[in-house]
């Protein structure tokens, strides 16, 4: 073998590897080997189009490698369609972009020194810079944009595969014109090809900016979120505390009064007393223990507001510490999940249906932890990914929750499981190692 062609093996085999990382990290890989799959793939459909000649112009060629490294993706990575849809036009738009970067210098000195071939050797540099172009941005992308890494929506995909693709097709229009065009003079053809290096470069500029903006818009929307969460949480916990003050403050006098009931004999009237007086100290006990303060000061409100409805409830959980899943994100999660489960029920009771019931079990294992919440509906419901729909004329949609509930999920690299049978289910396991 040649030296040419082990140098085209180890580029391939680098291209392939880089790729795949940069997905495992902004996506997550389904399987333990995904990386032996997804190199084979690659490969088959790239000697594929190699033998066949499936794809014979650029575009074509571009449109079948993205077509099939989507197909590819779909296989072997997590996320939703439009997510893996966009990161697999991203991966090969880039380089398709950068290529008129550094192309138009080339064609114009070609020109200007009076010849109409190129050479392969800059050819090949032009594809070399190209594509470490693109693995420069897959790393910047994949370091310092976390939140894309979890809490990606479709509609943010669609917004910037559109820009993506718009620059490509742009920035490849004003080439093959630049390239067409025949009689250039030497001065007249440099301007020309700086100029449209430049625009080139802008927009692979205007694409890191897009996404470092859309980072920095999910972070002020997850703090903000953040924000809610804990607010409710001290909204919780005051009110405890207050009935907490207010019965110690009357304790005394309670005391007083069954003291008084008791020596003049009132038995049956002490009794009654005393029922009520339990009944006020109830409304302040935490009724929820999981081991977390952050998750008993979530849950008990939630529970209260179950059971004034009429839902049968019933809960038994056990949350992992601090060390292992922030308390914000924890109640992120069971904060959407028991919201979902309420409002399906009251949907049922606004129906005219009965109340329903509520279930809710998290159990720690030694390296995962496991909770489980199911709830009672009156209209079937159609799970689609990790959205779910009312069948309904009006198609009535549900998935907001669920979006809060799969970016803490994703973060930890942890599964969600939807099932609706004859109840709808919500299924979370994360694992336990220390983040």
């Amino acid at each position: 073998m040649s030296g040419a062609a082990v140098g085209s093996v180890l580029w391939g085999f680098l291209d392939i590897f880089l790729r795949y990382r940069f997905l495992k990290k902004m996506l997550g890989a389904k399987y333990r080997f995904a990386y032996i799959w997804y190199y084979l793939g690659s490969l088959f459909y790239g000697q594929l189009n190699v033998r066949l000649v499936l794809a014979g112009t650029p575009w074509g060629n571009l449109v079948y490698l993205c077509g099939c490294a989507f197909a590819l993706n779909m296989l072997l990575f997590h996320g939703s369609v439009m997510k893996k849809c966009f990161f697999t036009a991203w991966m090969y738009c880039v380089p398709e972009v950068a290529c008129v970067i550094f192309f138009p210098l080339f064609h114009a000195l070609t020109i200007m020194n009076g010849t109409s071939d190129y050479l392969d050797i800059a050819l090949k540099l032009i594809d070399c810079a190209a594509y470490l172009t693109l693995y420069a941005m897959m790393e910047l992308l994949s370091r310092n944009l976390h939140v894309l890494k979890r809490d990606f929506e479709d509609r943010d995909a669609v917004y910037l595969m559109c820009i993506i693709v718009f620059i490509c097709g742009a920035v490849d229009m004003m080439l093959d014109l630049f390239t067409g065009i025949s009689g250039w003079s030497g001065a007249n053809v440099f301007t020309v090809a700086v100029s449209l290096s430049l625009i080139a470069l802008g927009g692979e500029v205007l694409l890191v900016s897009c996404a470092v903006m859309l980072e920095r818009r999910l972070v002020e929307r997850l703090a903000k979120q953040q924000y809610q969460i804990l607010g409710k949480h001290l909204e919780a916990s005051k009110e405890q505390y207050c009935q907490i003050t207010k019965i110690r403050h009357d304790i005394k006098n309670h005391g007083l009064c069954l003291a008084q009931l008791l020596a003049n004999g009132k038995t049956e009237e002490a009794m009654r007393y005393l029922e009520q007086m339990n009944l006020r100290m109830e409304l302040g006990d935490a009724v929820i223990q999981t081991g977390s303060v952050f998750a008993d000061a979530l849950l008990n409100p939630k529970c209260r507001q179950a059971k004034e409805m009429g839902i049968d409830l019933s809960v038994l959980m056990t949350v992992p510490g601090e060390e292992t899943i922030a308390p914000v994100e924890l109640c992120c999660l069971l904060s959407n999940a028991f919201d979902n489960a309420i409002e399906a029920c009251q949907r049922g009771m606004d129906a005219g249906n009965p109340a329903g019931w509520i279930r809710a079990r998290a159990q720690m294992h030694t390296n995962y932890w496991v909770f489980e919440i199911s709830n009672s509906i009156h209209a079937p419901v159609s799970v689609q990914g990790e959205r779910f729909f009312l069948s309904s004329k009006r198609g009535t949609f549900c998935g907001v929750g669920l979006q809060n509930i799969r970016a803490v999920v994703e973060r930890y690299g942890g599964v969600l499981d939807l099932r609706c049978e004859t109840q709808f289910t919500l299924s979370v396991m994360l694992p336990l190692a220390s983040k």
